[in-house]
């Protein structure tokens, strides 16, 4: 009965530490509607415990407590305290809407349905929850800072949890929430997910790294003393209005350090360091003046965040300086706002109504939305949540656009992430770019300052071998986007051309099929429209002579095999093999390989003898009008001399013949060599003309094209 009363007593404390926090910033009535809120949640979860023992009603109202801390509004609040009770009791949303209006209803269900959501999962139903996770952010953004503030009061109490679960708690906290909060600039909040995920995932390190950080700040505690005291006395005395504070960097930041860059703890010079805090932008830079005066600042380790804010708003002054001792040390100097917004980040717009807090919403409203557009083109959640992660990477370039805006890219990005970064249909008509003036290929990695130009052509499209260097989310997702669309567009085309061939052969036209036959077909297959069939046959999933066999069954099959024309332009559906390179005048045959469509073989090549399933085979010529360049391998047997492969080289150019890629290798024959080249030509009678041209180099010993 003791026992009892003293947890109520807990509870009544908790519960009258919260009012005084609403009551600093709301009103009576909100206040009011709050308690409602409160001892509707109190009822409904009455009886129920969590597994740490303690009352359920603990842990909505610590939620709620949390959020309280940053002001927020009193309907954001009362979600808070209501956010379990829609899927641990009786209370359904429609109860909800009656007693506290829409708008709370719709944040509980937001937040519960983000409850749903298995991170490690990679079934198909997933889908529709990663969809609902980003529909109810960029909906209400107020949805995710309940999710968070419930995070981390689970984190507070996993310890009673098994290990296996806890750790799998842990890891998604570190993955996905932790760096959802640092993206949403709630720095304190990040800090706070980080550490205790830390000590849930690695106990062992985050134990060993607290220990060396409490024997660090003994040893500095009086050196930090000293240094704070000197500038203090710098910056009086040049009556700049400021507080000082040390500051420490958390175990978690230090171990992601120590991993990234492969350093020992003793190699980390920025544990410790001095945070300035003034009244306006102009002390920032006369306080900078005056650190740098006191201490020699390091070359490359200063950078203004004030003039470029990052991603999630954040604005500083950051220098490392030598200080006493030649100790490296980091300075950081910003505004009370800016520190205010740093440590609260979108949450500090309900603290501040200024202009800069507002803007900073729209910002992240912004990103939220691009999110939205990303999971749209993503093709599953696996990938979704791949760019979500990738999204969450904090390593930034900034560079100049054309009009003279600064344009944030993650590290390493190439012109081409820069096209889709300003818009996508600039980066899918990609023609040329340049940098500080000088065109440079698209795979150029950007730096920090460079002027970038783009340059479009209404008859550019996306290049497939860009996904191998480009490094932004957005430019990933709509290059995959696009490749998909163009992808199926072909194959209905290739499979609606491979279907009238077949039925052509047997004298049939689809005209002539009944709609009978044809609805049977088309259900028996699951598809719902013709097109959708044309596509399958074109990716190699259905055989065009079977279907045709079905719409015309009355037809005595032959023993001969169609032909198909081909004219070289079928697009991504139709490859042509790299073991044996075909290429016009050779005589070809076509694999159907499913998921891929067609792949064209030379007939003589060995590794199309090797494939057994023959009705995976269909024969195939070239159509008199093909004009494309095909890529051919011809072996070049040289002398080792100096400058033979100038010589090889210019003769290919001179015929008008692009060179694709070249190799060595060895002939086993001393004082010779033997290059492979890939070249790009038009036909069998045009490579025929350059193998006789290469022969008669002096240097050249012979010549052949390669074969499978």
């Amino acid at each position: 009965m003791a026992v009892a009363k003293k947890k109520r007593n807990t509870e009544d404390i908790a519960f009258v530490n919260f009012k005084k926090k609403l009551q600093k910033y709301l009103n009576s009535y909100q206040v009011k509607k709050v308690e409602k809120a409160y001892s509707i949640a109190k009822d409904a979860h009455s009886g129920q415990k969590r597994k740490s023992g303690e009352n359920y009603i603990n842990h909505p109202l610590d939620a709620a407590s949390y959020l309280a801390d940053y002001e927020l509004d009193h309907e954001t609040i009362m979600a808070a305290i209501l956010h379990d009770v829609v899927e641990d009791t009786n209370i359904g949303l429609e109860d909800l809407e009656k007693l506290f209006g829409k708008k709370v209803s719709e944040l509980v269900d937001g937040v519960s349905k983000l409850d749903k959501i298995n991170f490690e999962s990679k079934e198909e139903a997933d889908a529709a929850n990663l969809r609902k996770m980003i529909m109810a952010m960029s909906n209400d953004i107020r949805v995710l800072l309940i999710k968070l503030a419930d995070r981390r009061h689970n984190l507070s109490t996993i310890s009673v949890l098994e290990n296996k679960k806890a750790r799998r708690i842990a890891r998604e906290t570190l993955e996905i929430y932790a760096p959802l909060a640092l993206r949403l600039g709630i720095h304190n909040l990040s800090t706070e997910l980080e550490n205790l995920s830390f000590k849930t995932y690695f106990p062992l390190r985050h134990l060993t790294l607290v220990k060396s950080i409490d024997k660090a700040r003994g040893n500095r505690k009086l050196l930090m003393s000293k240094i704070q005291s000197e500038v203090i006395k710098k910056l009086n005395s040049e009556s700049i209005k400021s507080i000082t504070k040390a500051r420490e960097k958390h175990p978690y930041g230090i171990y992601k350090k120590m991993r990234s860059k492969e350093l020992k703890f003793s190699q980390i010079n920025d544990i410790f360091g001095v945070r300035i805090i003034t009244d306006s932008v102009d002390f920032c830079y006369r306080a900078l003046g005056c650190i740098h005066n006191l201490y020699k600042p390091i070359p490359g380790r200063f950078k203004d965040y004030i003039a470029i804010p990052k991603s999630n708003g954040y604005q500083s002054l950051h220098t490392t300086v030598l200080g006493p001792h030649n100790l490296p040390l980091e300075f950081q100097i910003r505004t009370q706002e800016m520190d205010q917004l740093a440590q609260s980040g979108i949450a500090a717009h309900w603290l501040y109504k200024t202009t800069s807090s507002i803007s900073k919403l729209s910002r992240e409203q912004q990103w939220l939305n691009n999110l939205l557009d990303i999971q749209k083109q993503s093709g599953n959640p696996t990938e979704f949540l791949g760019s979500i992660k990738d999204d969450l990477n904090p390593g930034k370039v900034y560079v100049f656009s054309s009009k003279g805006e600064i344009i944030e890219l993650p590290k390493k990005s190439t012109l081409i992430d820069f096209a889709y970064t300003i818009h996508t249909d600039l980066g899918n008509k990609y023609s040329s770019g340049k940098v500080d003036g000088e065109f440079k290929p698209p795979n150029t990695i950007l730096k920090n300052g460079q002027r970038v130009v783009i340059e479009k052509s209404e008859i550019a499209k996306p290049d497939p071998s860009w996904l191998n260097f480009v490094t932004s989310v957005k430019a990933r997702t709509s290059i995959r986007n696009y490749l998909r669309s163009i992808h199926e567009s072909d194959a209905q085309k290739l499979g609606e051309k491979l279907l009238m061939s077949s039925l052509n052969e047997m004298e049939v036209s689809l005209n002539d099929v009944p709609s009978k036959t044809l609805n049977f077909i088309l259900s028996e297959y699951k598809f719902k429209t013709i097109e959708e069939l044309y596509v399958e046959i074109g990716l190699g999933n259905v055989i065009p002579k079977l279907i045709a066999l079905r719409m015309a069954p009355s037809f005595k099959q032959d023993t001969s095999k169609t032909i198909y024309d081909i004219e070289g332009s079928e697009g991504l559906v139709m490859s042509y093999a790299k073991c044996c390179h075909p290429i016009p005048g050779d005589t070809i045959v076509g694999h159907i390989t499913q998921g891929k469509g067609i792949v064209v073989h030379r007939s003589s090549c060995k590794s199309i003898r090797h494939i057994k399933r023959d009705k995976d085979n269909i024969e195939l010529r070239w159509s008199e009008n093909v004009d494309n360049f095909f890529s051919a391998s011809i072996m070049v047997e040289v002398e080792n001399v100096r400058g033979v492969l100038a010589q090889v080289s210019s003769v290919i150019a001179q015929s008008n013949h692009n060179i694709e890629s070249v190799n060595y290798t060895d002939t086993h024959e001393a004082g010779r060599n033997m290059m492979v080249f890939i070249i790009s030509v038009k036909s069998l009678n045009s490579l025929n003309k350059l193998i006789d041209k290469l022969n008669k180099i002096k240097n050249v010993y012979r010549v052949e094209r390669k074969r499978s």
